[in-house]
Order: structure tokens, then sequence, then C-alpha cells
């Protein structure tokens, strides 16, 4: 929308108050609404009072679609009186706000060629639509942010020629906004504004000026120079006497101390710091005391970092007690030496190992040479009874001497054996008679009493083998028995 501003009066200078009359020559879209706008030539009537024009119009430079104004005087009812004291047709341009009297026609007549020329020119100069029919471009000197600039308008910026090359009006736009300006390539001439020769200055900032060839040269060779004479930002090293800004006593921050800053402190600090001394550690073994706090490291840590309690219960969730520990999982123990006989932990192969070598508590099997506990002879229930026990329990009941075996062979290679034995019976008892030599097979055996049938009762032969003869016996008085025996069975 463009704003058209102006005041009217009569030939004596008086305001003039009436109405102005607006009728557009056709229909005027502006696409830049969404959606489109379209304005249709429907007359409009303004009111004007005591002279003063402010209206606003859409701009029809773009599209070239004239206005049709009429001014008429009204009078006391407000009724218009003919005719139209101005009648004329322009095109509102793109620029606000606009002159009521640059839509004006010229008025040129022959007696005021100079004038009507000039207003023509000036007509021109403030149409862009105009400028850019008839030529350009036009010097406004140097650019300022606050003018309204024209298309094929020159300026002068940062020692540099630009021209408007935006077909509506602009302000507030740099020359190097390439979407509206265009720089001139020109040939420097007398007229153009160096800097002086010193290499680097705070002059620099914010300068248009152009640096010479000899300020840039003293530039390079300065820095290459002394490039090597600088510190890294990373790391420095410094030599000869570094000075540093002295800071206030007291601050405790990453600020470089000087030597002043240093003895002030300890002159005003020196018992401070004795103290604060007493209740350091040592680097090197530190003996520390109370609750000493420190980083808890990760789980997987495994290196000298120090670690907290978290650390080591968070570690030791994962690991059993020393005391009835309970394993999860398939728990893997070194295999024990065979036959090891100690607290160490034994692994299944250990285990498969020595009950290979063990009997079972059902029915066992023994190999080599068995060994138990040895009973006491008067023990009488399922105990095992050791060789030990046997010999024991029946040197106290029966005590056997062999005396004169005879061996007789009959044919068919038959064997008669007739022994005699004296035994020691301490009431009643169990004895056995070896032969003192062996029988193919196992023999038939008879047992008498040779003394007296009296001295012994109820003599039974209990077994018969091919190496002796086992017997019970109840004797009716505590003496040496004779007993007499013969056995008959296979050479």
């Amino acid at each position: 929308m463009t704003q058209i501003v102006g005041t009217l009066k009569d030939s004596a200078g008086n305001p003039i108050t009436g109405k102005l009359i607006v009728t557009l020559a056709g229909s005027l879209i502006d696409d830049s609404t969404s959606p489109d706008t379209i304005y249709l030539p429907q007359p409009y009537t303004f009111t004007i009072t005591a002279g003063v024009v402010n209206i606003t119009l859409p701009q029809t430079e773009t599209s070239r679609i004239t206005y049709n104004f009429q001014f008429f005087k009204t009078d006391t009812d407000g009724e218009l009186i003919e005719p139209a004291l101005l009648n004329f047709n322009a095109i509102v341009p793109n620029v606000s706000p606009v002159e009521w009297a640059s839509l004006l026609p010229t008025g040129i007549v022959n007696d005021v060629l100079d004038t009507g020329a000039l207003r023509v020119a000036r007509l021109i100069s403030t149409t862009p639509a105009l400028a850019q029919s008839i030529g350009g471009p036009f010097p406004q000197g140097d650019y300022s942010p606050t003018t309204t600039y024209k298309f094929r308008d020159l300026v002068n910026y940062l020692n540099r020629t630009y021209i408007s090359k935006d077909l509506n009006p602009i302000t507030g736009v740099v020359p190097t906004n390439t979407t509206s300006w265009m720089v001139i390539p020109v040939e420097p001439n007398g007229s153009l504004i160096l800097a002086d020769d010193t290499p680097y200055s705070s002059a620099w900032n914010a300068s248009g000026k152009a640096a010479s060839q000899d300020a840039v040269y003293d530039q390079v060779e300065d820095v290459k120079s002394n490039v090597s004479l600088k510190a890294n930002l990373i790391s420095p090293i410094f030599s000869g006497d570094v000075i540093v800004p002295n800071q206030t006593l007291g601050d405790a921050s990453t600020k470089a101390a000087n030597t002043n800053f240093v003895a002030a402190g300890l002159a005003d600090n020196i018992t401070i710091t004795n103290a604060a001394l007493a209740l350091k550690s040592n680097l090197a073994s530190p003996i520390f005391t109370g609750t000493v706090t420190i980083p808890t490291p990760i789980t997987s840590d495994n290196s000298t970092t120090a670690a907290s309690t978290a650390y080591v219960k968070s570690n030791l969730a994962s690991y059993a007690t020393l005391a009835s520990p309970t394993f999860t999982g398939a728990v893997v123990v070194p295999s024990q030496a065979a036959n090891d006989n100690s607290t160490k932990a034994a692994n299944t192969n250990y285990v498969d190992t020595g009950l290979a070598l063990k009997a079972n508590l059902t029915s066992p099997t023994f190999t080599g040479d068995p060994k138990a506990p040895t009973p006491a002879t008067t023990d009488n229930d399922t105990s095992l009874a050791t060789t030990a026990f046997v010999n024991a329990f029946l040197a106290s009941k029966v005590s056997t001497t062999l005396s004169n075996p005879v061996i007789i062979l009959l044919p068919n290679n038959i064997k008669v054996a007739i022994g005699s034995s004296i035994v020691l019976l301490n009431g009643a008892g169990a004895g056995s008679l070896p032969y003192g030599f062996t029988f193919a097979s196992t023999p038939i055996g008879l047992i008498c009493n040779a003394d007296s049938a009296a001295s012994v009762s109820n003599t039974t032969i209990t077994s018969i083998t091919t190496t002796g003869i086992n017997f019970t016996a109840a004797p009716t008085v505590s003496a040496n028995v004779r007993i007499n025996w013969l056995v008959i069975g296979a050479a």
C-alpha cells in the first residue's frame, strides 16, 4: 500500500474542503497476499478537510494500471460543485509515502518551458519506472542507511562504487547486499583514501580504508620474525622473566601468581600455612586419618587406582564369603594330587579318582590287604573282626598242640590221617586242630575224647577243611584234655 500526502489550497492560498474520487482504470491483482487480492474499478470517495490529503491506495506501478483522480469542491450541504478542480490519470508508485504533487501532470506551457522541463526531470528522477525507461545511473554520493534509493542510484561505500539493481525502492540495505546492489569495478584514482603505513593498530577496526602494500609487508615480516618467540596456547614453555598481573590476596583460582602475590601470601599467612601443612599427607606413602573419600572406579577397573568402599562392595557382591560360601554356576577348582588329605577343595576329577579306589558301603568288595580296627575279645556284635581279634579270641579259649600225626595211604589214592592234641578248655569253647598237611579235597573226619568221656561232653565237629578240623566242646573240668581225631579223604 502507498500513502499519498499533500495539501490543497485555492489561488490565494486558502485550504479547500472537498471530495476526492479515485477510480482504477482496470482490475488490479495483488498476488503478494494469500489468496490473491483483486481490486475492481469501483470509484471511491475520500473527504478532504481543510485541504489535507492523507490517503492510502494499492500501488499500481508494477502492473502499469492508472488511477483517475477527480477533486470537487463541496458546498455547505456537502454537495459536489461542478466542474472538478482536478481531473487527471496517474500511476501510484511503489514507494511510500509519496507526495500528491508528484502525481500531477507536468502542466507544461510555452511561456513556462524552463519550469516545465524541471518538473519533468524531477518526475523522472523520482519515478523508477520512468528512470528505467530513459537510462541512468544517478549519483547519490556516500551511502546513508536512512536514504531511500531507487533503481540505478549510484553510491560510494567503503572506497567502492555500487549501483542499485532493485526495481523497488530500498532503505537501509547496505551496498554489500548482492541482491539489491552491484559493485561497479572502477580503477582507483587520486581520490582513493589509503590507510597509513602502520602495520597493525586499533585504527584498522571498522575502517573502510585500503591497506597499503608497505603496511601489509611490514605486518607479514613482523609475524615471521616473532613467531619463534611466541609461546603455545597449550602447555606453553616460557623463558626469561615472565610477567603476570598481581592477583588479589586470597585468590584461589587458576590465575597465574607472580612472586609478589606468593611473598605477600606467605608473609600474611605463614601461621595458617604451617597449620594447614600439618593437616596434609605426604605424596609418598601418605597416612590418612578420619574418613578418606576418593572417586569410585568402575567395577571392571583393574589398575593401581585407589578403590573406595563402594568399589569393593560392588565387586565383592559377585564373590562368595570366606565363611560358609554359597557358590553358583560351574565352580572350577584345581585338581589335587591323589590321596591328598587336606582342606583343599576337591574337583569332580579328584572325587571320581578317589571313589574308584573306594568300596561300597553295601556288600563291599575289598582287594589287597584290608584293615580294620581290632575289637576287644569280649566284643560280640556286628563289628568287623580282624585277624588279630580272631587270634586273641582263640588264644583266650583254645590252646592246641599237635602231636604224633599218622598218615596212612590206601589204594585209589585214599589218605587216612590220625592224630591227637592237647586242648586246654576253660568252660565251653571251640577249637581248631590243623592236620599238618593238606588233602586234595575236603575229607571226612571223626573226633573223640581219648582220655575220659566224662572229661568232655557234647564234642561236635563244626567244619572240616583240607587243612584242619574245627570243633566245639563242653568239658566238665578245667584241665588239659586230649582230643583224638581221624580223617579220611583224597590224597
